[in-house]
């Protein structure tokens, strides 16, 4: 018998930085996905990935289970996340992992329980909770749940480089730099919290495009403020960035053309770099949890 589970990407975050001296972010899930497939075989057993692989285990020791009783479980992962850009790969094939051996053991998890696993492997992201928050990647605790968002899509700009979230904060001035960015920061916390609360996808962007320019001092972003400028031009809502990757999101209304910015984007010398540039939903709440379980419909 197969289990399965299921767990989104991100494009980067709305905001992330220093509050309070420590480091939080707040993520948001869009329609691509990592699913995680269990079966127990006594023939050749598929180990998956290792960071997977681990977090199947840790569920294992969280209900007392031996880690011995995983020897024959294949853990098979197919994601549709491109790796290394900042968009969640790494903790979505830990999250769907840590879901389908709950499905299989028959146990359930809260998200703030999954979030805790999946931070004794790596620094994680608040996408695991399945709703909006301030969250540390560190510890995996939440400063304060937010407000949802609702008809909203993001054009990505992907380029084909890469990066090492790991390497990136070991900089030795990561938290200098961080820390000089401190105000600014706390202004589009303030911001997205206001704005997630009343649903004003302008407040949202707001805050999103001042912490990607505050950002720029730790990883800059190539055409970061001409992106941005069309993306005004095209009256979009503002632009974001992953904070330790390499993408950058166009924040618009789903009823928003945007073919017509994808076009100019591809036009311009911005595709230079980002070559793939597309469109994806952003999830939340009840149409999240609607796109992963017609996933796991069509696994069965």
């Amino acid at each position: 018998m197969k289990f399965y589970g299921v767990c989104p990407a991100s494009c980067g975050e709305f905001v992330q930085g220093i509050l309070d001296n420590e480091e939080y972010l707040s993520s948001y899930a869009i329609n691509l996905f990592s699913v995680a497939t269990l079966e127990e075989s006594k023939d050749i057993i598929n180990k998956g990935p290792s960071k997977s692989r681990r977090a199947m285990e840790l569920v294992f020791e969280k209900f007392n289970i031996p880690i011995e009783d995983t020897k024959n479980i294949s853990l098979n992962i197919k994601s549709q996340i491109p790796i290394g850009k900042g968009m969640a790969s790494s903790t979505a094939d830990i999250g769907a992992t840590i879901k389908a051996t709950l499905s299989m053991l028959n146990k359930t998890l809260t998200g703030e329980e999954i979030s805790k696993l999946a931070v004794k492997i790596e620094a994680t992201d608040s996408l695991l909770l399945n709703q909006h928050s301030i969250f540390n990647p560190l510890t995996a605790d939440v400063k304060k749940y937010l407000g949802g968002i609702n008809d909203t899509k993001v054009v990505i700009l992907e380029p084909d480089d890469i990066l090492n979230t790991k390497l990136i904060r070991t900089m030795p001035d990561y938290k200098s730099y961080k820390m000089q960015n401190k105000e600014i920061i706390k202004t589009s916390f303030d911001l997205l919290d206001e704005g997630l609360l009343k649903n004003d996808l302008n407040l949202i962007g707001r805050a999103c495009t001042y912490s990607g320019l505050a950002n720029e001092n730790i990883h800059k972003k190539p055409f970061l403020k001409e992106i941005i400028e069309i993306s005004d031009r095209f009256g979009c809502y503002g632009v974001n960035i992953a904070h330790s990757g390499t993408v950058i999101g166009v924040l618009m209304h789903k009823k928003m053309d945007d073919k017509r910015i994808i076009q100019y984007l591809r036009d311009s010398e911005i595709s230079r770099h980002y070559k793939k540039i597309y469109t994806s939903d952003i999830i939340d709440g009840q149409s999240r949890e609607e796109e992963e379980w017609n996933i796991l419909k069509t696994q069965k």
